[in-house]
């Protein structure tokens, strides 16, 4: 049976899923101080772990973001032991490359591109490039776009970040994959994002807005789709 860690960042994100997948919450593991929420179950050849980051006890919000992303999925490495770990959840997109709801995955290395270091070696060490793991029978039958998948941890778009995302040619603009990428690539585990698009970030309605409006229809888009491609994982 394969062993396959889920992450996501936002409870709202994570609740259609959670529901459509069957899973039951995991008691709190007393030697995490972080409080990651977390949900166990199977799904026809998986065993499956889904793991959140959290609330933050002061301002009882989603620890979204690449900090909280980073520890949450090493914690879960080390209590799980997955040999596949996917992250799924909303991203933004440019209007010309995806709808709301469409779902974006990748073929190439994921990115950030708010880590600017001006020096030899760092500048890439910072973009991060870290490796993912597609396969075209994963998504078959599911309509889905190919691109690369960037990170930072900003809601908006200043246009120094523009800038960036256009030269790495990025598709799905989001908050946490990269972090969650390089942890897998230190354990040597194969990673898989999947993102469902919650707003364009392109156009003059505020970010922010947007997704406050697509959240639950990209959340229940991913809610179909994770099954299926769990289905054509063999």
């Amino acid at each position: 049976m394969k062993k396959t860690l889920i992450i996501m960042a936002m409870e709202a994100e994570a609740r259609p899923v959670i529901e459509k997948l069957g899973l039951k919450p995991v008691a709190d593991q007393q030697n995490l101080n972080g409080g990651f929420p977390r949900y166990r179950g199977g799904f026809n050849d998986h065993a499956i772990m889904l793991s959140l980051n959290g609330k933050c006890p002061v301002h009882q919000v989603d620890r979204i973001g690449t900090e909280y992303a980073a520890l949450n999925t090493q914690s879960a490495i080390l209590a799980f032991q997955p040999s596949l770990i996917i992250n799924a959840g909303t991203c933004g997109a440019f209007a010309r490359d995806a709808n709301i709801a469409d779902i974006i995955t990748s073929n190439q290395p994921v990115v950030y591109h708010d880590h600017r270091v001006a020096l030899e070696g760092f500048d890439r060490f910072a973009e991060g490039h870290y490796p993912t793991a597609y396969h075209p029978e994963y998504f078959a039958g599911i309509p889905h776009k190919l691109g690369v998948v960037t990170t930072g941890n900003s809601l908006d778009m200043p246009e120094i970040d523009e800038q960036r995302i256009i030269a790495n040619k990025g598709m799905a603009k989001e908050m946490e994959c990269a972090a969650i990428a390089s942890v897998a690539a230190l354990y040597d585990i194969e990673f898989l994002p999947i993102k469902s698009v919650t707003d364009h970030i392109d156009v003059e309605v505020d970010n922010a807005e947007q997704f406050l409006q697509n959240l639950q229809q990209a959340s229940q888009r991913l809610s179909e789709v994770l099954p299926a491609v769990l289905n054509n994982i063999q």
